[in-house]
C-alpha cells in the first residue's frame, strides 16, 4: 500500500513539471501588439485626405485636427503631435528639438525624424525611407506610414476615398466604414468673406501686387485697365483669379492679342513666382522646378503662338494641392492651384 501512494506522488510531482514546462514545449505564437490611448486599447486610427478630424476606435464626432493631412510625392503626411495622439501617445511623449529639427516620438520604441531627412531612426537604429518630414506654415508634418508602423500599428490606404486606416500590428484589419463615411461627410468651412464679401486670399493677392480684385462672376478677379495693355504692347501682363467656393487660384502671363510683334514682347513671370512663393514658402526646391517648365512653356508660345504647337499641360504636386501649367488663348503661360 505504501508503495503505491509513493508511486501516487511521484506521478503528480511529474505531472507538475511537465505542465510547467508546456510552455517551452509548444510553438511560439505570433506577437500581437496592444497600443494604448490613455490606457484604452486604440483598435483603429482613420485618417482622410483634406479633411480636418481623425477617427478613433470608430467614435464619433472625430478629433478636430487644426491643418488637414496631405499626399506629396505618393505619401500621407499629418501634423506630428496630432499623429502622435491618435496612435496612442500623449503631449510629453512626443518633442521637438528646433535647433536640430528633429521630432521624437517614445511609444512601443523610440522614434526619431528630421526635416528634410528621408530616414527615420528606432532605438537608435537609422532606416532610409522613401519620404521626408516636411515644415509647412511653421508646421511639422510626418509621414504617417512610417511613424504608425514604427509605433506598432499596420497601415492601410483606400485610394478610393483617399484614407489611411491604422490598427494593432498582429491583429485582423477592422471594420471602419463608419469611420469612412463620417468623413466623407464632413463638411468643410468654406472661407469667409469680408464685409464688403471679398475673401481673405484676395485681399491678401491685392495687397501682394498693389491691384483691385473685382468680382467676375462665382469668382474675383483682377485685369489690366485695356489701356494699360494697349500702351504698353512691347511688355507681358498679369491677370489674377481666384474662386472662394474652391479655392483655386489663377495667375495668366498674356500679351495683348493686337500685338503683331509677338517675338518681341518682353516676358516676366515673376507674378506666378511671388504667388507659388507665397503659397509654399517652405518648398523653394519644388517652385524652381515649376518656374523653370513655366519658362518653357512660356518661350515655347512665343515662339510658335498657334494653339497646338505648344507645350502640353503639366500638373505638380506639392502640399496636397496641385498646380496646372498650361498655354492657352492669349497668354504665354498660366498657372491654376488648386486642391488635390
Amino acid at each position: 500500500m505504501q508503495k503505491r501512494f509513493l508511486l501516487f506522488i511521484a506521478f503528480t510531482i511529474a505531472l507538475a513539471l511537465f505542465v510547467i514546462n508546456l510552455k517551452h514545449i509548444l510553438p511560439a505564437r505570433a506577437e500581437q501588439v496592444d497600443v494604448y490611448e490613455n490606457q484604452r486599447l486604440v483598435k483603429s486610427v482613420v485618417f482622410k485626405i483634406g479633411v480636418p478630424y481623425y477617427v478613433v476606435n470608430g467614435q464619433t464626432p472625430g478629433v478636430k485636427l487644426d491643418v488637414a493631412p496631405f499626399i506629396r510625392e505618393g505619401r500621407t503626411f499629418v501634423p506630428v503631435r496630432f499623429l502622435g495622439n491618435a496612435l496612442g501617445l500623449e503631449d510629453s511623449k512626443i518633442t521637438w528639438d528646433n535647433d536640430t529639427r528633429t521630432a521624437t516620438m517614445r511609444g512601443k520604441a523610440t522614434l526619431q525624424m528630421t526635416i528634410g531627412k528621408p530616414r527615420v531612426i528606432s532605438n537608435g537604429q537609422a532606416k532610409d525611407i522613401d519620404a521626408a518630414p516636411v515644415l509647412t506654415n511653421d508646421r511639422t508634418f510626418l509621414p504617417a506610414r512610417y511613424v504608425a508602423e514604427g509605433l506598432g500599428y499596420e497601415v492601410g490606404w483606400d485610394g478610393a476615398t483617399q484614407t489611411v486606416v491604422c490598427w494593432p500590428a498582429g491583429r485582423p484589419k477592422p471594420d471602419v466604414s463608419a469611420a469612412v463615411d463620417y468623413l466623407n461627410g464632413v463638411q468643410q468651412p468654406q472661407e469667409k468673406p469680408s464685409g464688403d464679401g471679398k475673401p481673405e486670399i484676395a485681399r491678401q493677392l491685392e495687397q501682394m501686387f498693389g491691384v483691385a480684385m473685382k468680382p467676375n462672376g462665382s469668382s474675383w478677379a483682377y485685369f489690366p485697365p485695356r489701356e494699360k495693355t494697349m500702351r504698353e504692347r512691347e511688355y507681358s501682363y498679369f491677370v489674377l483669379s481666384h474662386t472662394p467656393e474652391t479655392g483655386h487660384i489663377g495667375v495668366q502671363i498674356s500679351w495683348d492679342l493686337i500685338n503683331s510683334a509677338i517675338r518681341n514682347v518682353e516676358i516676366d513671370l515673376s507674378p506666378i513666382e511671388k504667388v507659388l512663393s507665397w503659397k509654399f514658402p517652405d518648398q523653394p526646391d519644388k517652385v524652381k522646378e515649376i518656374m523653370d517648365h513655366a519658362r518653357q512653356v512660356a518661350e515655347k508660345t512665343r515662339e510658335v503662338w498657334v494653339q497646338w504647337e505648344r507645350l502640353p499641360n503639366k500638373t505638380f504636386y506639392l502640399d496636397g494641392y496641385k498646380v496646372l501649367i498650361v498655354s492657352a488663348g492669349n497668354a504665354f503661360v498660366s498657372a491654376h492651384i488648386s486642391k488635390n
